[in-house]
């Protein structure tokens, strides 16, 4: 195979051809965009809301560990990268809905509670992009009798699951910290 073919070896699943990288499908190899985001080392916004959509299990609806388990069982078999990238890009989404402008539209002037806010916010983590995209532009409000915190759990379970630990030794810290109040520039007032 000539220079400008080469295929990449070992963690690597890309043809390398002009400078660009070409991934490939194959057996034992994860989908084309999982590799992309194994090699990049990151994921994206879209790709978040793929994984969520196409890995969620709502047919088991009453059982939130049931309804994770296929998203648990693909972050865990395909390694550490895309296990953090998912966490990483799970802490900026929440990070983003972390608003006093979205807090309001859900509490008006009731009681405040920071921990059920986020749980809130996780719910338009597992209702696609356009919701996601919609809450943030408040076309779209949040309701406070959902919540959906254990996605929050995922991270850690399928890193678990991957090195045959306990989900309390994984120590991943993500850039961006999704508790309420921490985007300081969604609460101008508080800081």
């Amino acid at each position: 195979m000539d220079e400008e073919n080469k295929v990449v070896p070992q963690e690597h699943y890309y043809i390398e051809r002009q400078g660009r990288r070409y991934y490939t499908a194959g057996p034992d190899k994860p989908p084309i965009f999982i590799q992309a985001i194994i090699d990049n080392r990151k994921m994206s916004a879209i790709d978040f809301f793929h994984i969520t959509d196409a890995y969620l299990d709502w047919e088991k609806k009453g059982n939130s560990w049931e309804v994770l388990e296929p998203l648990v069982t693909l972050l865990s078999t395909w390694g550490d990268e895309l296990i953090f990238a998912f966490d990483d890009t799970m802490a900026e989404l929440l990070y983003t809905l972390d608003t006093r402008e979205i807090a309001h539209s859900i509490y008006k002037d009731d009681i405040f509670s920071g921990d059920e806010f986020l749980e809130i916010r996780c719910v338009a983590l597992v209702n696609s992009k356009a919701f996601y995209n919609a809450v943030i532009k408040g076309r779209k409000k949040l309701k406070r009798d959902l919540g959906f915190s254990i996605i929050l759990a995922v991270p850690e379970a399928a890193w678990a699951r991957r090195h045959g630990k306990e989900s309390s030794e994984y120590t991943h810290v993500t850039p961006y910290c999704y508790e309420t109040m921490s985007n300081a520039a969604g609460w101008p007032e508080t800081t």
